[in-house]
């Protein structure tokens, strides 16, 4: 919001009057802080209409008062080799970990990562992966030079059971369901034919009906994991997270209803933006939520939050087994 009223600042007055859902930007920090954190489709998502539509509808008044067409933001361009991106995306999660200003960072991210689109933000989650094995490579390498042979099973990961390695192992899984999905909502294109759409409906049902599961997911990680960060006054993650995961709940109820009623232009819209936002979660779980857990939480905290995440429930992947072992 803050780039569409920077570009086109006398869309304030036409956007107070097209959705009481705008009324913010004319209120104190409207026109900063809230238009830094918010999208049109957070607001499409609000006003429960399609993010084609409204962004159908502001263009037509860019273009109506400029006589042009907005310009299309140019979708090549590869983030993941933008070295000045990925420093400040490291910047913004070490500073997390050490107890920045959450507002502050949550705007900064906004502000870094506006205008990603999906295949811009793939690229992006990579790169972040890459970049912190690489780290984390490098330190496995100093403390076995440091300890010797010891150092293989401390680094060697968590066991079997620990939340941390269902948290990892859960992760692979959303990442395959969602890349199925994905390849098949755009092998439909945005607007399918019948035709078309007769013969992908049940396979995207399917995958629906299995990434479904990132619901109990989350919900492990709001009763269990976050309750057991902030005892210890580490409520980044939860800060960064929850907004998004209640978008991810939205857009996967629109998407099962738009299922429900054969409607194939709002399951694939829909569909895809679910995609983006649990692309989007799963970089944080990596790069912001499991880090920071790891250092915070000790054998007893892990022990609880084990114990809490057994009391949601698995979908996505088989229970795992006991730990700590009895």
């Amino acid at each position: 919001m803050f780039s569409v009223l920077e570009a086109y600042p006398f869309l304030e007055e036409y956007l107070a009057a097209y959705h009481a859902a705008f009324g913010r930007i004319s209120r104190p920090g409207g026109r900063t802080r809230w238009a830094r954190m918010t999208t049109l489709g957070d607001v499409a998502i609000e006003m429960d209409v399609t993010w084609r539509r409204l962004v159908r509808d502001v263009s037509a008044e860019v273009a109506r008062v400029t006589g042009k067409e907005p310009p299309v933001r140019d979708a090549g361009r590869a983030v993941a080799g933008d070295d000045r991106r990925l420093a400040e995306l490291r910047e913004i999660a070490s500073r997390l970990e050490n107890g920045g200003s959450l507002l502050e960072l949550a705007a900064r991210l906004r502000d870094v990562t506006a205008g990603v689109d999906a295949k811009e933000a793939v690229a992006l989650d990579r790169a972040l992966a890459a970049a912190a094995a690489e780290a984390r490579t490098a330190a496995d390498r100093s403390v076995r030079t440091a300890v010797g042979l010891a150092a293989d099973t401390i680094m060697s990961g968590p066991p079997e059971g620990h939340p941390l390695d269902s948290l990892r192992r859960e992760g692979m899984q959303v990442r395959v369901l969602c890349a199925g999905l994905r390849a098949e909502l755009e092998r439909l294109g945005g607007s399918p034919s019948r035709r078309r759409w007769r013969a992908g409906r049940s396979l995207v049902a399917r995958l629906v009906e299995r990434l479904s599961g990132v619901e109990s997911r989350i919900r492990r990680e709001q009763q269990a994991w976050f309750p057991a960060l902030a005892v210890l006054g580490a409520e980044g993650p939860a800060a960064l997270m929850r907004d998004r995961q209640a978008e991810a709940f939205e857009a996967l109820r629109r998407l099962r209803l738009a299922l429900a009623r054969d409607d194939a232009g709002s399951a694939v819209e829909n569909g895809l933006r679910l995609l983006d936002l649990l692309g989007d979660l799963a970089a944080t779980e990596e790069q912001v939520l499991a880090p920071i857990a790891e250092r915070s939480l000790s054998f007893g905290d892990w022990a609880a939050v084990r114990e809490l995440e057994d009391g949601v429930g698995w979908s996505l992947i088989a229970a795992p087994p006991p730990w700590p072992a009895p």
